[in-house]
């Protein structure tokens, strides 16, 4: 996994904490107290923005555990989150976005029906004509499944995220390490200087 790449097309260090609302300064000063004063300090700690292979997979696999949360703010969280493991913090918060409005209702979906077949129960069907009451009495009896099956998908993701994102980092590595010795052969005929043919005339 190229790191010039990741560099490149993530968020900037300035980028984040415009979004999470931190000054871009990170004078003691301005740091407060609270979420933001906390982040405002741990930012300062490079590994949260050098791309590494641990760095890279634990924020993949915080943002996908997060990007499972129904829950808003899901950028800070996964911000804070990855902040307190020492991940990379703008990948993670690149990730969260495996949710958004196309993808929202299907995941959910997936998630009430896991976590009904988790919890033994049977999904409510809510007809077409139900009232307001019992929509709302629908979805609050739907939150213990929503929220468990959202968790075990989470937690699923995260894994796979963590363990495939490390496989395809060994693997680019190893390619990259395997076409050095090419590239070293091909500088050394460029930079080697070419001798005149040989010729059959005798030397004067």
């Amino acid at each position: 996994m190229n790191r010039r790449w990741l560099t490149g097309h993530l968020p900037a260090p300035a980028e984040v904490r415009r979004r999470l609302g931190i000054g871009a300064s990170g004078d003691g000063d301005g740091d407060g107290g609270g979420v933001r004063g906390w982040l405002a300090r741990t930012f300062r700690n490079p590994a949260l923005w050098t791309p590494t292979r641990r760095s890279v997979s634990g924020g993949v696999a915080v943002g996908l555990f997060v990007g499972w949360m129904p829950i808003p703010l899901q950028m800070v969280l996964a911000a804070v989150l990855a902040s307190a493991l020492r991940v990379h913090v703008p990948v993670s918060m690149v990730m969260v976005w495996i949710t958004n409005p196309l993808t929202i209702v299907p995941l959910l979906y997936a998630a009430r029906r896991t976590g009904s077949t988790l919890l033994g129960e049977t999904p409510r069907a809510i007809g077409t004509d139900a009232g307001v009451g019992e929509l709302l009495r629908g979805m609050g009896e739907a939150w213990p499944a929503l929220l468990t099956g959202c968790l075990f998908w989470g937690a699923c993701s995260a894994v796979l995220g963590f363990f495939a994102t490390r496989l395809l980092w060994r693997v680019s590595a190893l390619r990259r390490w395997r076409r050095r010795p090419r590239v070293r052969i091909r500088r050394r005929d460029v930079d080697r200087p070419r001798r005149p043919p040989p010729t059959d005339r005798p030397p004067l």
